[in-house]
């Protein structure tokens, strides 16, 4: 190896390290807070904080703050990662190593045989804790004065299991939906909607949710449960209104040769006037906030997103019935279809509710009450006790 060849390299080597490592300062003394691409909250410095240390035999004080217990350095790392240059584009180099390698997930998402679905990693919950949280709506049932009806969104690896990679054991296989059906008491009037949605729009291939034809099935199926077999039909076309939807699926992967998702409404804007409570106040809200197709969480689009309630009335249906749907953001897409059917539809969010629903569906005069989750939400949802209140 010559000299000059030698000094080459070294200077090579010494730009990259220090010329990345600069780099990696300026990220850090400008960090980013939010990620478009992982639609999150990125770590920010954290605050060192030096107390007084605990010494055997002597005056208490406190543990040292965070420097010394360690916990510093351990957002410290969250932060230096969380702020890495070129974040996004090593998400996306891992996860085609790992799809080069034969791997068929990444970060918990397995990649489809197709090559451009993405199905989340699908966990259930054991026996005793699915009997606890069916019980929860056994419970409010058991509360008010109307009809309480209870159904469960199938998973994207349930509708589609044809297209996950062989053995994979962490989906949807439809047990969990007998078992809840076994366990929903004689008050709960239970509507299966598994079986029900077929089609290869039904689902967003980068995202968990259903599309807006996945939730006119599901809305077909749920109206004619609660309303004696009468379905509303709808005698014009949806509207495309985006082409460019990547959804938190594809953001957790970083499957950048996945192609983006089309987006549609269906239900005219003028058709329902829907009113939002954000902030706890009433606030006049669009059916579809087109804002938010400017932005990467682009499913926000239905009725702005997520908020403790959300009523949407119909002035063509005078004096109709009442319907409270205690949801999850699968009901966003799918309310305005119901909407078509009711007087008003109240739509409540248990993560940002602590009022009793017993007090509300009395005071509100609700005709019916429906529970509504994803199967995946109604795993994990720590929230569901408060069905009960």
């Amino acid at each position: 190896m010559g000299k000059k060849y030698s000094v080459f390299i070294t200077v090579l080597f010494c730009a990259f390290i220090f010329g990345f490592g600069g780099w990696l300062i300026w990220d850090m003394a400008h960090p980013k807070d939010f990620s478009e691409q992982e639609n999150r909250w990125l770590a920010q410095m954290p605050e060192p904080k030096i107390g007084r240390l605990e010494f055997p035999g002597l005056m208490n004080g406190t543990n040292g703050g965070n420097f010394f217990s360690g916990d510093f350095m351990e957002d410290f790392e969250d932060f230096v990662i969380d702020q890495f240059p070129l974040r996004d584009e090593w998400i996306h180099l891992k996860a085609q190593s790992e799809r080069l390698l034969g791997k068929k997930e990444n970060n918990r998402v397995y990649f489809s045989r197709d090559g451009q679905t993405l199905f989340a990693f699908f966990t259930p919950p054991d026996a005793g804790d699915l009997a606890k949280r069916v019980g929860y709506v056994n419970s409010l049932a058991g509360n008010v004065e109307v009809p309480v009806y209870f159904s469960l969104v199938p998973d994207k690896s349930y509708v589609w299991a044809d297209r996950l990679p062989d053995n994979a054991p962490n989906v949807d296989d439809g047990s969990m939906n007998e078992a809840a059906k076994q366990l929903a008491g004689e008050n709960v009037n239970f509507i299966d909607l598994y079986g029900i949605l077929s089609g290869d729009s039904v689902f967003y291939r980068t995202d968990h949710h259903w599309t807006t034809m996945g939730a006119y099935q599901g809305y077909a199926v749920l109206a004619g449960g609660m309303n004696n077999g009468a379905v509303t039909v709808l005698d014009y076309d949806p509207e495309k209104v985006s082409d460019s939807f990547y959804g938190t699926t594809w953001s957790s992967a970083g499957a950048g040769w996945v192609r983006p998702d089309e987006m549609y409404t269906w239900v005219p804007e003028g058709a329902l006037q829907v009113t939002g409570y954000p902030e706890g106040k009433p606030v006049d809200i669009p059916l579809y906030d087109r804002s938010k197709l400017e932005v990467k969480d682009k499913y926000s689009m239905f009725l702005g997103g997520n908020q403790p309630l959300c009523i949407l009335r119909n002035p063509l249906v005078e004096g109709g019935k009442k319907l409270l749907v205690v949801r999850d953001s699968y009901s966003d897409s799918l309310a305005p279809f119901l909407g078509l059917d009711y007087g008003e539809v109240h739509l409540w969010d248990l993560r940002y509710n602590n009022m009793s629903l017993k007090q509300y569906v009395a005071d509100n005069g609700i005709d019916q009450v429906l529970v509504l989750y994803s199967a995946s939400n109604f795993s994990s949802d720590n929230n569901l006790f408060k069905l009960g209140l």
